[in-house]
């Protein structure tokens, strides 16, 4: 049977350790995919971005509503798969609220990411959406 597409979350991994181990084996460095980020947060942050990596490092981001006004707003280490899953495990260790993910069945990437760090307290609430994910060729 043949793999299911990107952006498939049946039969998809359950764990982080899953997830990275799926990931892992697919040898993956380059790649784009668009995260969309919902939270308290900069309207810059609230539209989808278009994320280039190369070599598991950040080299590009676009806005695709609406050209981005400051690159610093963003926290790198959250726009890459690899920053994705050390958020998601230090989130575990941390033992927040809520953390709830679902990973793609035929990469392992996280799909979806919904996180409440805390209870009581508002506007730590937040959700990473990843789609349109297209591995480059290997080189």
């Amino acid at each position: 049977m043949p793999d299911a597409p990107a952006g498939n979350t049946t039969n998809g991994p359950e764990t982080l350790d899953q997830a990275q181990a799926l990931w892992s084996d697919k040898g993956i460095a380059d790649y784009q995919v668009t995260i969309q980020k919902t939270c308290f947060c900069p309207v810059d942050l609230l539209q989808p971005i278009r994320v280039t990596v190369v070599d598991g490092e950040m080299v590009d981001l676009k806005g695709l509503e609406q050209p981005i006004r400051d690159q610093s707003q963003f926290d790198a280490s959250r726009l890459t798969i690899a920053g994705l899953f050390e958020f998601i495990e230090r989130s575990e260790q941390r033992g927040v609220h809520k953390l709830n993910v679902d990973y793609d069945a035929r990469y392992g990437f996280p799909l979806r990411i919904d996180y409440d760090g805390h209870e009581m307290i508002a506007d730590d609430e937040y959700q990473y959406e990843l789609s349109d994910f297209q591995a480059s060729a290997p080189r």
